[in-house]
């Protein structure tokens, strides 16, 4: 990139010293109108050719959206149809979460409901047994967590302090 800019720069600065000499020589001569008309004539054409490539430039903007039209159409197609089959897929699986969650209700109000009072039935009737057969007290299980935490923060303090 630095290459062109200098070859830039130094067509520029050539063109400029080419114009200047070209100039001078044209009013030391007395033809500066005559060089003034050729100018006109060079910079009139330079616009008929810039005119030009506009239009094909144009022409070929449009050749090109239409291409991007006619391919589109398939994309969109294909988008739609996705879509639908997308949206079959949804009330499928909605219907089977639908099914799943009345067969779990089922579950728990037939099968697991009563395993459930079944256990705790059992669970109590054993706390009942050991506190009237002499085991001493039934700790409840937050007490046996508390004092769980309680020994982990005294480690906790012991292994702080070394």
């Amino acid at each position: 990139m630095q290459a062109a800019k200098r070859f830039l720069l130094i067509v520029l600065v050539i063109l400029g010293v080419l114009l200047i000499v070209g100039l001078t020589l044209a009013a030391i001569f007395k033809v500066l109108l005559d060089v003034l008309y050729v100018f006109l004539i060079l910079l009139a054409l330079l616009m008929v050719g810039a005119t030009l490539f506009q239009t094909y430039s144009i022409i070929a903007l449009m050749r090109t959206i239409k291409t991007v039209r006619d391919e589109m159409k398939p994309l969109l197609a294909s988008v739609q149809e996705t879509v639908g089959l997308m949206k079959d897929t949804a009330q499928t699986a909605g219907r089977t979460v639908s099914t799943i969650g009345e067969t779990t209700k089922l579950t728990s109000e037939f099968v697991l409901a009563p395993v459930v009072h079944t256990v705790a039935s059992v669970v109590a009737v054993g706390g009942m047994l050991r506190m009237l057969l002499g085991k001493g007290h039934v700790r409840s299980r937050a007490e046996r967590r508390r004092e769980q935490q309680l020994e982990a923060m005294r480690e906790a303090r012991v292994r702080g302090d070394e």
